[in-house]
């Protein structure tokens, strides 16, 4: 799961014209200057095209994109041709038109209204604390708020940022730093989300850095001070490699197959895969470290600084630091590299980035099953599974991972699931720590391990796993369900309040036409709970909750079950719906029977 800052090129010009000297200064990020530049030229020239095309290009990294819009449309229509950017200016007006804002502190969030806007406590609270401890650390003040933009789907991302969706794919693009602002692509957008909290520190500390430098850092050294760094939010600088990532590298090195720096440009989201995306993060991790190991803390700002004084120049920056230029930095980091050990595991399972319908742990059916007698044993606790038979579930799953081992996530969890549902609290954690140590970054696992605590009424410790499950995936509703559960056992109002909130917004009606045909016979269905539990008919959850009113179904006999995870909590009924008619469902989750 990659976030890649996208750095513009520094250009430079001795005999510019007003326009262009514009467009450097937005290329080396001084957006402000730029726009002081301009202003004056626009109201003495408003009809010269390339002075509407450069006043167009800085509103659009102030993100005014009707009033950029509007200057390059006259453009346009003054020059007859369209100017540079104009699509992309046209394409972002468009994508971003209906999304809302919100702010706090030194940071303002737009995104689409609805289910996105779950994130915006989460990434206020954590971009303001990055912001504290990075921006010293870059020697960059903020004197403005930070623009984020959250983009619901990798296919809007892909018109507000220049990338073609292939690379975006094949490369796991999630993020980029670009045109003086951090862009996103919504967890939502992905089968089980990913880190995005640190993708957006990530994110941040390539625009400090652009700014400090002028845009002028390469982007190996720019994604290796990211990647280095991209923590520190939340725990001490410097966090070791995961295990996957040194797992990689110590592959890469065993095989004489390093990405070379210049591989890496212009940008990791062309490498040609998802792994070679994640091998070259390493690289680039270890040379910061050994940078930093070697000529300190200090070494960070005399590069910057010697490289926006160079227009660039890594030799001459090099050797503000070491003495030396950039070779003998490579040269020596290659020994040191060579002679470093790295913790590998067996076994270890990297939760690769899938675009697609994002899913909650309870409603994700993994697939992947063994073959052979584990297979038979898999396929018999799916059946029970499916029709609530917790107990016998678990004692199938129990044999068929017994003989098929820890290797199919999908089956694994649906043991500890089975196991939790039905008591057996001691044989889930122990299923559910061997099933961590192999996919740490998976948000199932921190969602069961949120549900055993509650079960166990360990409350901290289910804020704690649910907390870490929402850093991944932040649109199981389960996930917020598990934090006000625990939060009301430990009175915590605010956390109550939050919690209520983001569980709101991911239960709020569709925007969407009705889901039978108008032409189709249908009554409706009514259901309400206690507790609060999540509404599936016929096998599909509506992603809503209780309680339901005139939900209008297709007349006839439906499937409808009733789930709170996070208590463990599960129904399953017939329900007849009569044409025109509201068929009325009440349910005990705790009593009923």
């Amino acid at each position: 799961m990659m976030r890649i800052g996208v750095i513009l090129l520094f250009a430079t010009s001795a005999l510019a014209g007003p326009e262009e000297e514009v467009q450097i200064l937005l290329n080396a990020w001084q957006v402000e200057q730029a726009a002081i530049k301009i202003e004056p030229l626009l109201a003495a020239m408003p009809e010269i095209p390339a002075i509407q095309a450069a006043a167009a290009r800085v509103k659009f990294h102030q993100q005014r994109y009707a009033d950029a819009l509007d200057l390059m449309r006259r453009a346009k229509v003054t020059s007859g041709r369209s100017p540079g950017q104009y699509e992309l200016i046209r394409a972002t007006f468009e994508t971003t038109k209906n999304f809302v804002r919100h702010s706090g502190g030194r940071v303002v969030l737009r995104m689409s209204p609805g289910a996105d806007e779950v994130l915006v406590p989460y990434l206020l609270k954590a971009l303001n604390q990055a912001i504290d401890v990075l921006a010293p650390r870059f020697g960059v003040k903020i004197t403005a708020p930070i623009s984020v933009g959250i983009y619901p789907s990798a296919e809007a991302f892909s018109a507000v940022s220049t990338l073609d969706m292939k690379s975006i794919k094949t490369s796991g693009t999630i993020a980029l730093c670009k045109f003086d602002r951090l862009m996103l692509i919504s967890p939502r957008a992905t089968l089980r989300g990913y880190d995005w909290l640190d993708t957006l520190s990530h994110e941040l500390i390539h625009l400090l850095i652009s700014r400090r430098s002028h845009n002028t850092v390469p982007v190996w050294l720019h994604e290796g001070l990211a990647k280095y760094h991209e923590s520190g939010w939340r725990k001490p600088f410097g966090e070791p490699l995961p295990v996957n990532s040194a797992a990689l590298l110590a592959r890469a090195l065993n095989r004489d197959e390093l990405i070379t720096f210049a591989q890496m440009s212009p940008s990791m989201a062309y490498l040609p895969s998802q792994e070679a995306t994640a091998t070259a993060f390493a690289e680039v991790h270890t040379a910061v470290e050994y940078l930093l190991e070697k000529y300190g803390e200090k070494s960070i700002l005399l590069l910057l600084d010697g490289l926006r004084d160079s227009g660039g120049d890594l030799d001459f920056a090099f050797r503000q630091v070491s003495g030396a230029g950039l070779a003998s930095f490579e040269r020596s980091w290659a020994i040191w590299l060579k002679g470093r050990r790295f913790e590998t595991r067996d076994g270890l399972r990297v939760q690769a980035l899938t675009f697609g319908k994002n899913r909650a742990a309870s409603d994700d059916d993994d697939p992947a099953r063994p073959e052979g007698e584990a297979g038979r044993f898999a396929r018999l606790g799916d059946l029970l599974f499916r029709r609530g038979h917790r107990q016998a579930a678990a004692i199938e799953y129990a044999r068929s991972v017994k003989r098929a081992g820890y290797g199919y996530p999908g089956l694994v969890q649906r043991l500890a699931s089975s196991q939790i549902a039905s008591g057996q609290l001691k044989e889930a954690g122990e299923v559910l720590k061997l099933s961590a140590e192999r996919s740490p970054d998976d948000p199932r696992i921190h969602v069961l391990l949120g549900r055993l605590a509650v079960k166990a009424e360990r409350f901290e410790q289910a804020l704690d796993a649910y907390a870490l499950a929402n850093a991944i995936n932040p649109f199981d509703p389960e996930v917020h369900e598990g934090m006000r559960i625990a939060a009301k056992a430990l009175k915590r109002q605010p956390l109550i309040d939050q919690e209520t909130k983001a569980l709101a917004f991911l239960h709020a009606p569709p925007n969407v036409k009705a889901v039978v045909k108008r032409d189709q016979p249908h009554g409706f269905l009514s259901v309400t709970t206690s507790p609060w539990s999540e509404v599936i008919i016929d096998d599909e959850s509506l992603h809503r909750a209780s309680p339901l009113s005139d939900y209008p179904l297709s007349v006839g006999a439906h499937k409808l079950t009733l789930r709170n995870s996070a208590l463990s909590l599960e129904r399953h009924l017939d329900v007849m719906i009569t044409l025109g008619q509201t068929t009325i469902v009440k349910v005990d989750l705790r009593n009923d029977k």
